[in-house]
């Protein structure tokens, strides 16, 4: 009896091994890629080799590392997409008004369409390899602080600030375009001064010079003044402000 049974399980066990190893290998196929997707992301409007953007699919974001000293003011992009599909805006495009970006946080977005209708956003994000910069306060403190007086007779006061960082440029047209200097009164009202007008700003490695005008900041009036100072991707503020009176 005892015998019988054994046999019986062994037999079981046989014919389960045989229908085991009958069957087949079952293969997974990988998902199929999106049909939106982009590819690759190279600026090209740079010396020598392009700057690659790493391309995020699950986060959809194009991250590019943008070396501070080529002082771009406009990208010249090459894209590729999925086979077939399309983008706006297009390759070659230029992304322009680069210092509007840094500046006021401006949105840079690529839609890609596939051939199946599909649609995907990703955005650019740049990130400056660019240091920060410090500026030497003018006014000795809050309530002590520096007047600077302009006339439209041209007796004007240089606005000088002292400074240290990676700055400028070195090339005095360049540093007029990459620096902006903007002026806020109590009353967060702001001025943005004209660096080209009256006596054009000048700038070297320790200071900047600027002296004030009012072609230069049309309708400034005479008030308390805080002062920032944008250079390139980077901005600093003075922590004091200054007094400023307009004379007749």
């Amino acid at each position: 009896m005892k015998f019988k049974q054994l046999l019986k399980i062994a037999s079981s066990l046989v014919i389960s091994m045989l229908v085991i190893s009958c069957k087949k290998t079952e293969t997974i196929e990988p998902p199929a890629q999106a049909q939106n997707r982009i590819l690759s992301y190279q600026v090209t409007n740079v010396s020598g080799d392009p700057l690659v953007g790493v391309v995020n699919d699950a986060e959809k974001t194009i991250k590019l590392y943008l070396p501070y000293y080529l002082y771009l003011t406009v990208l010249q992009p090459t894209i590729k997409v999925s086979e077939g599909a399309s983008i706006n805006p297009a390759s070659g495009v230029l992304v322009e008004n680069l210092l509007d970006v840094f500046d006021q946080g401006k949105t840079v977005e690529y839609t890609v369409t596939g051939k199946d209708g599909s649609k995907a956003t990703y955005k650019l994000i740049i990130e400056v390899q660019q240091g920060d910069f410090k500026l030497e306060e003018i006014s000795a403190s809050a309530t002590d602080l520096t007047e600077l007086t302009f006339d439209h007779k041209f007796k004007n006061d240089y606005l000088t600030i002292n400074w240290s960082g990676d700055i400028p440029s070195g090339n005095a047209e360049l540093d007029r375009q990459l620096l902006k200097i903007t002026l806020t009164d109590q009353n967060q009202k702001t001025y943005v001064i004209d660096n080209n007008r009256g006596a054009k700003l000048s700038a070297t490695a320790l200071r900047m010079d600027y002296l004030l005008s009012y072609t230069a900041a049309p309708g400034l009036e005479s008030g308390i003044y805080m002062v920032k100072v944008r250079f390139y991707s980077k901005t600093a503020a003075l922590k004091y402000p200054v007094k400023i009176t307009v004379l007749p």
